[in-house]
């Protein structure tokens, strides 16, 4: 195997094992003993071979929940998630992953890959321990036990390598299964709806297709020599097709490759969601295994560095550094690849927690890398125009309706947030089809509709989700002088105000919300804050509220509350965050660095809940230097950085966050001065971060005045 490359400091303080196990977190102080846990407490993640934002990804195949890696088998509440497995084994390497999700059902891990022993292919079902797993991004390797065979898989940017190095005087041989897919969970496989490949030379080049989509691949083995089988047994041909007597009984098939005994054997994977010969292009370039390695090592290690922390302690380090790789892994770029059109451009797959990701994850790659940003807000379009609505979520199927249970309406809010953080695109073709896929078609069928009909739909959440989408879409048509559709927009963002029950300050509880209760949703941002807070009775009761939601106080008697997730789960993740509003930074701070003293740490179990798909790491990221994102308004929020200095590398200049006087106790800011010049506000203007400067906080262990004059604003349409 090889040795991490010690010459790339931001990639060799990652660890790809955080995250893939239950959490074994810090034991919880003060008010974090207080906080509740929605959802099993294991972060999903994975230790595959992937390149950031990669079209795919390869991993040990264990058929668990929920990548496929590990051992846990369903689970969707708070308890301890339940063992599926054993031991920890696998069948061998899959590809495509999710990273960090609660619930993907039966998708990804397609042509799972197995070194075979001396039992040929009838041994190619039979779990294997894996001993001396390591990995680093974009590099993944190990042994399978009892066959002694050791592997490693690197990143390629349409494809993977991979090498395998069987026990001297043993067969050589690896088999490819082209069925097989999704979990070994009942009711969690995957099964093809059609597949054709032929062996030519040293390569086989097919396609299967799995849940509509065609996943076509070119698999190169040089020196190999190729076969194809069917249920174990070899059908002594070099083709093989999927028909329709066949899928009756649902085979297992694929190919393989033999090689000289005790030989070191290499496959090249390319893979395409157009045709096979745009698979085979995708493993053309030259360069050997440690080459790719490299290759896949040095793009990481550009990405890695574009937001740098100093000081801290090492563990630290590794929380920071992990969080970025994990909030670097998705979405899936597949531009060039739609199966849909079939036609060039930018086309994005693995949205499967959107609801999470525009918080926090779509800010931060907008941020670090707008061409992405412009390339995502084109993919919004084409999917809005191909399907007649924005995606909720968008994985590699061929459903248009989508899960609609955690949220809607919010690419309103990501496109308004592109726009703001200076993206270019076509807005007016945005704002049109925001405002006609709202207002004609599925929308008009959709939860749209009834809210337009209603003014307040079920779940309440999603009531604060049109309202918020209206309110962005009513922003976009003020800055682009379209009157009547920023009339009309303007007149439906206030009709928040419906989910709530003045008495309470809250949410009504009259509604069913999904993981969480009205608590958890109570505190969402809005546009209009202060008229938010103003329904809860003021600052004080709006205060009271927060401060028993988080546990600085305990309920009345006979009062129900349902605390803080803690980052378990992420429908209250900016609600620390909500204090500012009130002019209590210090209550902010506080929560923001108990967060990160009790709900992250280092190793397999470092993540206090579901990563997904980066949006619970990109939380760190942006908390852990002091800053914190409104998706949809021109607003950056300061909390208490972690580091005492973290250093942004943004297109139009370095953003600093220095920190005087930092420490474990001194979690509040006594004084603050943005480019030498005293700030008295806890907020910052976008255009004031996105342009580069230096944020000096100097820090204290007592709360002082600092955030309490000048509240974030709040904004009208």
């Amino acid at each position: 195997m090889m040795e991490k490359p010690r010459d790339l400091p931001h990639l060799i303080a990652v660890d790809p094992f955080l995250g893939t196990v239950e959490a074994k977190l810090p034991v919880p102080e003060g008010i974090a003993a207080t906080w509740w846990t929605a959802k099993p407490p294991v972060g999903n993640t994975h230790p595959g071979a992937s390149l950031p934002f990669a079209m795919v990804s390869a991993c040990a195949y264990s058929g668990a929940y929920v990548t496929g890696y590990g051992r846990y088998g369903l689970s969707l509440d708070g308890g301890p998630p339940p063992v599926a497995f054993a031991k920890h084994e696998a069948l061998g390497i899959a590809h495509f992953q999710q990273s960090g999700t609660g619930r993907i059902r039966m998708y990804y891990n397609y042509l799972l890959t197995t070194p075979l022993g001396d039992d040929g292919l009838y041994g190619r079902t039979e779990r294997r321990p894996l001993p001396d797993e390591r990995a680093w991004p974009g590099y993944y390797a190990g042994r399978f036990g009892e066959t002694e065979v050791g592997f490693e898989v690197t990143a390629l940017p349409r494809g993977i390598r991979h090498r395998y190095r069987f026990p001297e005087g043993k067969k050589t041989a690896v088999a490819v299964d082209v069925s097989a897919g999704g979990l070994l969970i009942d009711d969690m496989g995957t099964y093809p709806q059609g597949a054709d490949f032929r062996a030519s030379g040293d390569a086989v080049s097919g396609v299967v297709v799995m849940e509509g989509i065609p996943i076509h691949f070119h698999c190169r083995c040089p020196g190999g020599v190729p076969f194809v089988w069917e249920d174990e047994e070899e059908t002594g041909g070099e083709a093989y097709e999927l028909t329709l007597d066949k899928q009756k009984f649902r085979p297992t098939f694929g190919f393989g490759f033999r090689g000289e005994a005790g030989a070191e054997m290499e496959l090249a994977f390319g893979f395409s969601l157009q045709s096979a010969e745009q698979a085979a292009v995708a493993i053309e370039s030259p360069g050997d295994f440690e080459a790719s390695t490299r290759e896949a090592a040095e793009s990481w290690e550009s990405v890695l560095s574009k937001v740098e922390v100093e000081g801290g302690t090492a563990d630290q380090r590794e929380m920071f550094a992990t969080a970025l790789y994990h909030s670097f892994l998705k979405p899936a770029d597949f531009s060039g690849e739609n199966p849909f059109t079939r036609k060039p451009g930018p086309f994005f797959l693995d949205l499967s927690t959107l609801w999470d990701l525009y918080k926090t994850q779509l800010p931060l790659m907008m941020t670090l890398w707008p061409e992405k940003g412009a390339a995502f807000v084109e993919f919004l379009c084409e999917v809005a125009e191909r399907e007649g609505v924005f995606p909720i979520s968008y994985l590699m199927d061929n459903v248009p309706d989508r899960f609609t249970k955690q949220a809607t309406g919010l690419c309103h809010a990501i496109l308004e947030d592109a726009r703001l953080r200076g993206i270019e695109a076509d807005w007016d073709r945005v704002l049109t089809l925001l405002y006609r896929t709202s207002q004609s078609g599925k929308g008009r069928k959709s939860r749209f509709g009834d809210y337009g009909r209603r003014f307040v739909v079920d779940p309440l959440s999603h009531t604060l989700d049109i309202a918020y989408a209206h309110f962005c879409m009513a922003r976009m048509a003020r800055a682009l002088g379209h009157q009547v559709i920023h009339d009309q927009a303007t007149a439906m963002s206030v009709h928040w105000r419906n989910a709530f029950d003045p008495a309470t300050g809250l949410l009504r509880q009259d509604s069913t919300y999904y993981e969480g209760e009205n608590w958890n949703y109570s505190f969402r941002f809005l546009h209009e804050m202060q008229e938010r807070i103003d329904l809860a009775g003021g600052n004080a009761r709006f205060v009271a509220l927060l401060d028993k939601f988080f546990g600085f106080k305990e309920p009345a008697h006979g009062e129900r509350v349902f605390r803080f997730e803690g980052l378990n789960n992420e429908p209250d993740m900016e609600t620390p965050y909500a204090y500012l509003y009130t002019g209590r930074h210090d209550r902010t701070a506080r929560v923001v660095r108990r967060v990160m003293q009790c709900r992250f740490t280092t190793g397999p179990g470092g993540l206090p809940g579901n990563d997904d798909s980066g949006g619970l790491s990109s939380w760190l990221v942006w908390s852990a230097t002091g800053l914190f994102p409104v998706c949809g308004q021109p607003l950056v929020l300061i909390g208490s950085p972690l580091f005492p200095k973290a250093t942004w590398h943004l297109p139009g200049g370095d953003f600093t966050v220095e920190c005087d006087n930092h420490g474990d106790e001194q979690v509040f800011v006594r004084e603050a001065t943005l480019n030498g010049r005293p700030l008295d506000r806890a907020w910052l203007k976008l255009d004031e971060f996105r342009s580069g400067g230096v944020l000096r906080l100097t820090m204290s262990d007592e709360p002082s005045e600092f955030g309490t004059r000048r509240l974030p604003p709040s904004f009208k349409p």
